[in-house]
């Protein structure tokens, strides 16, 4: 399967958002219809002066209809003194059975209003697999990606400068593109109306 990565980092007066999209196989806008849609939202935002919040998630959804929207969004807002807005999304989305239509968006904004010494971050990284067949994570997968969205949670709350956010961030993103690569397995999509002739009455 082709991989496609693109990314996009801005900064502006003590604010950070980093945008990052791992697409697996073919992606095209979806049209109107009978459409699965998969949404992750991490807001945060901080009103009070010294205040300090930080909320993530690590999201993963499996899904077999034939369009298939997906929305990742990373939003840190801060109006204050001294305070700081950190939001981290990753969204994983397995689209199975070759889905006709897949919409792929993912977005961080990271936003300072008229305050001063405050800090926000705002980091999305989304991952869509599109496969022919059924995509299953084998137990080893859902172990690594139970560990990555433990230390995605520690890893907002810590405290720690901007800078060393976004790197880590940025490893954890390495980790599930990892776990992806190595612990998907595929299994084959039977027609039903062959199954049923192969286990129908014998004929001569």
């Amino acid at each position: 399967m082709k991989l496609v990565q693109g990314g996009r980092l801005g900064r502006c007066a003590g604010s950070v958002a980093i945008v990052v999209a791992v697409l697996w196989g073919a992606v095209a806008p979806a049209e109107a219809g009978d459409t699965k849609a998969v949404r992750t939202d991490v807001t945060v935002e901080v009103h009070r002066d010294g205040q300090s919040k930080a909320r993530s998630a690590l999201k993963l959804a499996r899904t077999s209809s034939a369009d298939v929207s997906a929305l990742n969004r990373a939003y840190a807002y801060a109006q204050c003194d001294g305070c700081r807005a950190v939001a981290a999304s990753f969204q994983v989305v397995l689209a199975n059975n070759a889905p006709a239509n897949v919409a792929a968006d993912n977005a961080a904004f990271a936003l300072n209003e008229n305050c001063e010494r405050c800090e926000t971050v705002a980091i999305a990284y989304q991952f869509v697999v599109v496969n022919p067949h059924r995509s299953l994570l084998t137990p080893t997968g859902y172990v690594r990606l139970a560990r990555a969205r433990l230390d995605l949670l520690q890893l907002t709350r810590s405290g720690r400068p901007a800078a060393e956010i976004t790197a880590e961030a940025e490893s954890l993103a390495a980790e599930v593109a990892s776990i992806l690569t190595t612990e998907l397995r595929t299994k084959p999509t039977i027609d039903r109306r062959v199954r049923m002739n192969r286990i129908g009455p014998f004929r001569r």
